[in-house]
Protein backbone atom coordinates (compact mmCIF):
# COMPACT_ATOMS: atom_id res chain seq x y z
CA UNK A 1 0.00 0.00 0.00
CA UNK A 2 2.55 2.61 1.09
CA UNK A 3 5.82 3.00 -0.76
CA UNK A 4 7.44 4.28 2.43
CA UNK A 5 6.48 4.56 6.11
CA UNK A 6 8.27 7.19 8.18
CA UNK A 7 8.13 6.88 11.97
CA UNK A 8 8.36 9.95 14.25
CA UNK A 9 8.86 9.19 17.94
CA UNK A 10 8.01 12.63 19.34
CA UNK A 11 4.53 14.06 19.75
CA UNK A 12 5.98 17.60 19.62
CA UNK A 13 7.70 17.19 16.25
CA UNK A 14 6.37 19.09 13.26
CA UNK A 15 5.44 17.00 10.23
CA UNK A 16 6.73 18.17 6.86
CA UNK A 17 5.72 16.95 3.44
CA UNK A 18 8.46 14.63 2.16
CA UNK A 19 7.78 15.91 -1.38
CA UNK A 20 7.73 19.73 -1.05
CA UNK A 21 9.00 20.13 2.57
CA UNK A 22 6.04 22.32 3.67
CA UNK A 23 5.21 21.92 7.37
CA UNK A 24 1.72 20.39 7.29
CA UNK A 25 1.60 19.99 11.08
CA UNK A 26 3.35 22.97 12.65
CA UNK A 27 2.95 23.34 16.41
CA UNK A 28 4.21 26.96 16.36
CA UNK A 29 1.09 28.07 14.44
CA UNK A 30 -2.38 28.69 15.90
CA UNK A 31 -3.84 26.83 12.91
CA UNK A 32 -1.31 24.00 13.25
CA UNK A 33 -2.71 21.90 10.35
CA UNK A 34 -1.66 23.36 6.98
CA UNK A 35 -2.07 20.69 4.25
CA UNK A 36 -0.08 21.10 1.05
CA UNK A 37 -1.15 19.85 -2.38
CA UNK A 38 0.50 16.48 -1.68
CA UNK A 39 -1.36 15.84 1.60
CA UNK A 40 -3.83 12.97 1.28
CA UNK A 41 -5.02 12.97 4.88
CA UNK A 42 -4.15 13.87 8.44
CA UNK A 43 -5.71 11.54 10.97
CA UNK A 44 -5.38 10.27 14.50
CA UNK A 45 -6.54 7.02 16.01
CA UNK A 46 -9.53 9.09 17.16
CA UNK A 47 -10.58 10.25 13.68
CA UNK A 48 -9.69 12.33 10.63
CA UNK A 49 -8.52 15.93 10.92
CA UNK A 50 -8.16 16.48 7.15
CA UNK A 51 -9.00 14.36 4.10
CA UNK A 52 -8.30 15.42 0.52
CA UNK A 53 -11.03 14.88 -2.06
CA UNK A 54 -8.78 12.60 -4.09
CA UNK A 55 -8.17 10.32 -1.10
CA UNK A 56 -11.79 10.28 0.06
CA UNK A 57 -12.96 9.31 -3.45
CA UNK A 58 -10.95 6.08 -3.12
CA UNK A 59 -12.15 5.22 0.39
CA UNK A 60 -14.61 2.34 0.75
CA UNK A 61 -16.54 4.31 3.40
CA UNK A 62 -17.02 8.03 3.89
CA UNK A 63 -15.30 9.87 6.73
CA UNK A 64 -18.72 10.40 8.35
CA UNK A 65 -19.43 6.65 8.24
CA UNK A 66 -16.06 5.90 9.81
CA UNK A 67 -16.54 8.53 12.54
CA UNK A 68 -20.01 7.13 13.30
CA UNK A 69 -18.63 3.60 13.68
CA UNK A 70 -17.32 3.29 17.25
CA UNK A 71 -15.47 0.09 16.33
CA UNK A 72 -13.66 1.68 13.36
CA UNK A 73 -9.87 1.51 13.30
CA UNK A 74 -8.47 4.56 11.48
CA UNK A 75 -5.15 2.87 10.68
CA UNK A 76 -6.95 -0.09 9.09
CA UNK A 77 -9.22 2.27 7.13
CA UNK A 78 -6.30 4.19 5.60
CA UNK A 79 -4.50 0.93 4.81
CA UNK A 80 -7.48 -0.21 2.70
CA UNK A 81 -7.11 2.69 0.26
CA UNK A 82 -4.95 1.88 -2.75
CA UNK A 83 -2.98 5.00 -3.65
CA UNK A 84 0.07 4.62 -5.86
CA UNK A 85 3.44 5.80 -4.47
CA UNK A 86 1.90 7.05 -1.22
CA UNK A 87 4.08 7.88 1.78
CA UNK A 88 2.77 7.48 5.33
CA UNK A 89 4.16 9.40 8.28
CA UNK A 90 3.22 7.86 11.63
CA UNK A 91 3.92 10.01 14.69
CA UNK A 92 3.27 9.42 18.35
CA UNK A 93 0.53 11.47 20.03
CA UNK A 94 2.10 11.41 23.48
CA UNK A 95 -0.47 8.89 24.74
CA UNK A 96 0.51 5.23 24.80
CA UNK A 97 -0.43 3.40 21.60
CA UNK A 98 -2.03 6.48 20.01
CA UNK A 99 -0.73 7.90 16.73
CA UNK A 100 -1.23 10.60 14.10
CA UNK A 101 -1.13 9.38 10.51
CA UNK A 102 -0.30 11.72 7.65
CA UNK A 103 -0.41 10.53 4.05
CA UNK A 104 1.28 12.11 1.04
CA UNK A 105 1.43 11.47 -2.70
CA UNK A 106 2.32 13.40 -5.86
Amino acid sequence: MYQQIIEIDSAESNISCPICQQAVVDWTQEQYIQPCEHTLFIAMDLGFEFVSDRFEEKMSRSVDQIHDDEAANIYEEIQKVDFEHAILVRSELGVENMYRYTGFAV
